[in-house]
């Protein structure tokens, strides 16, 4: 694909879940569409203006999902440019929004895009793929450099799985995601995901196994190699696959006045029988 049919704006809004910055796409040639706009910031903003300028007429604006990072400043945007804001019909808030299904084409000039519905980091969550040059958008599905939050209960473990298998199956050679670098090698990165996601479950048993815990004290036991300041959002991802597991009988729930406690079947409050 032409790189000229692609570029990435990227916002200054670097942290510890939002890499070196939320990727703004803009994406076609004549008609253009852009995929999350990002934070509101007047930079940003300017200069994705100014670079849908140069590559055509931006038919539409699309956010991956609801999250902040991804769409704060996507309503100033669709004012200033003139163009609909899209989104996944769950989350369609005026009329003058553009629905979008599983499944959906988007036309940008005389290149297409096919919506793939992927929730799991958020219920909404759709992907973006250009199939006829093998690119796809992950948004934050399949990020670089890091792994993806899961926040019950919008946020949904086993969701996030399937949908990774889904992405799998479609074989696209290039991922553009919502934070980090493009991933050129597809296939051994989505494999790592899923196997990495099961030894975390693995790991999770192993703890509670010796006693029952609350998301957060596993976390101080398998994220110890990890900032302080991911901490919250680990223990987020440690509870979807606590939920996980109980709902496939793995585990169970020991609710506490500090929040929900997990251990193994039979389990008590004195640890695992």
């Amino acid at each position: 694909m032409d790189s000229g049919q692609i570029v990435l704006c990227r916002a200054a809004n670097p942290g510890p879940l939002t890499g070196p910055g939320t990727n703004t796409w803009v994406y076609g040639r004549g008609e253009v569409v852009v995929i999350d706009p990002g934070p509101l910031q007047e930079e940003h903003m300017d200069k994705i203006v100014a670079v849908a300028a140069q590559m055509g007429r931006v038919s539409a604006l699309i956010c991956t999902h609801h999250h902040e990072d991804h769409v704060e400043g996507a309503r100033e945007l669709s004012q200033r440019i003139g163009a609909p804001l899209a989104l996944f019909h769950t989350r369609r808030e005026a009329m003058s929004d553009l629905p979008l299904h599983d499944g959906d084409r988007v036309l940008a000039g005389q290149f297409e895009l096919a919506v793939v519905h992927t929730p799991g980091h958020a219920s909404d969550h759709i992907c973006l793929y250009a199939s006829r040059d093998g690119v796809m958008f992950t948004g934050d599905h399949v990020l670089s450099g890091t792994t993806s939050v899961i926040w019950p209960p919008d946020g949904d473990m086993d969701e996030y799985l399937t949908s990774l298998e889904k992405v799998l199956k479609l074989a696209p050679n290039r991922l553009l995601p919502g934070h980090g670098d493009p991933i050129d090698d597809p296939a051994p990165a989505l494999l790592a995901l899923l196997r990495h996601r099961l030894e975390r479950e693995g790991q999770i048993l192993e703890v509670l196994r010796r006693k029952p815990a609350r998301p957060q004290d596993l976390v101080a036991e398998l994220y110890a190699e990890y900032p302080r300041e991911v901490w919250e959002a680990a223990a987020k991802t440690v509870l979807a696959h606590c939920l996980r597991l109980e709902r496939k009988g793995r585990l169970r729930r020991l609710p506490t006045a500090s929040g929900p406690e997990f251990g193994l079947p039979g389990s008590q409050g004195e640890g695992p029988t």
